[in-house]
């Protein structure tokens, strides 16, 4: 099987590269956002894992300020800078975490600094996959002969998502996610998904290489 590291030669981010930090709930996204590392030389995409499994948004935005900021006791790990364009987001699933308004709570926490973002995904990361492949919602009847959205998704998409290669299909998922985007109360109504709001800020700096890996890879740009 060829991996991105066979189709592509990486870019070290330059010193002046815009950097996107990425902190996610699990793994999942983590190795997706991971995909498009040294993609250019002007984007560094930095992604960040709950820490301890504390996948809470409130931790994560806990560990965002401490990681970024620092606080009396340590130093910032990672360097923000607004005037680079510098963004931070934390790419959530709905599932549970409405209880006690944790996710409206990280979204007013959000609005409190500038570039700092909210990708939710309703019910769940794998809805963004899902729009890579598909132009129209899932259907509700459908999904509930699986246990999860995640085993739905693996029986949709053949051999199940592979990390190594469909992230190419970055632009398709942008269109289909967002044409199929509803919100409510401040948040993504069911199977909708913010995720193309992240994924238009990476786009611009990666889209050459991804043209060329869907050329190499499918044979299409």
């Amino acid at each position: 099987m060829l991996t991105r590291d066979k189709i592509y030669e990486r870019d070290e981010p330059s010193k002046d590269a815009k950097k996107i930090y990425i902190f996610c709930e699990g793994d999942t996204e983590v190795n997706y956002f991971n995909y498009f590392k040294g993609f250019s030389s002007n984007i560094d995409i930095v992604t960040i894992g709950n820490t301890n499994t504390q996948s809470d948004p409130k931790k994560l935005h806990q560990d965002a300020l401490l990681k970024l900021f620092g606080n009396e006791f340590e130093k910032p790990e990672l360097s923000f800078r607004e005037d680079f364009g510098d963004e931070v987001w934390f790419v959530i699933d709905t599932d549970h975490w409405n209880k006690g308004n944790k996710i409206e709570n990280l979204r007013t926490n959000c609005a409190q600094q500038k570039n700092w973002n909210v990708a939710q995904s309703n019910p769940s990361f794998e809805l963004w996959l899902f729009y890579h492949f598909n132009k129209t919602k899932p259907l509700e009847t459908e999904i509930e002969k699986y246990v999860s959205f995640k085993d739905f998704l693996n029986n949709q998409i053949p051999g199940g998502f592979n990390k190594w290669k469909h992230p190419l299909f970055i632009q398709d998922a942008i269109i289909n996610a967002e044409n199929n985007f509803e919100k409510s109360n401040n948040q993504p109504k069911y199977f909708s998904t913010e995720v193309f709001m992240l994924a238009k800020s990476i786009l611009p700096f990666v889209k050459d290489k991804i043209n060329k890996g869907l050329e190499k890879q499918f044979g299409v740009i």
